[in-house]
């Protein structure tokens, strides 16, 4: 018997579930570690690295399922966004982590990069939730 191949709509909807799913995941890790950065306390360098940990293996964890497959047709924007923003993210979290190792100038530098970083991602998801939205014909997506 031959498997079906599930109805090009559903497999529309399947696809952006699963990426919402995934992205969840990455937004709430990118949270905490804003919350972190943005308190702009002297954070113990096990807190960072955790933190910073886990943004890496959320964006990891979207990018791995982003690589298993393609996007339905018509969502290889949405797909690249989110591939986009797992990118920036995971850089951000890098950026942020290092802060532990630098002082003075070189600190100020990287914390710019840390917070430009992460406006880069939120920009990158904005844009993929718009693209779903006009793929999916559904303002709420």
């Amino acid at each position: 018997m031959v498997p079906r191949t599930p109805h090009p709509e559903a497999a529309r909807r399947e696809w952006a579930s699963t990426a919402q799913d995934y992205l969840a995941a990455v937004t709430q890790a990118v949270d905490n570690l804003r919350g972190v950065f943005q308190a702009e306390l002297e954070t113990p360098a096990e807190t960072s690295e955790a933190v910073a940990s886990h943004v890496v293996s959320a964006c990891s964890n979207l990018t791995d399922w982003l690589r298993s497959g393609h996007a339905p047709r018509g969502f290889g924007k949405a797909g690249g966004e989110l591939g986009a923003a797992a990118g920036v993210y995971r850089n951000a979290a890098v950026a942020f982590k290092s802060l532990d190792d630098v002082d003075g100038d070189q600190r100020e530098a990287r914390s710019n990069a840390c917070a430009t970083l992460l406006e880069q991602g939120d920009h990158h998801v904005e844009i993929f939730v718009a693209a779903l939205a006009k793929k999916l014909g559904d303002a709420t997506a």
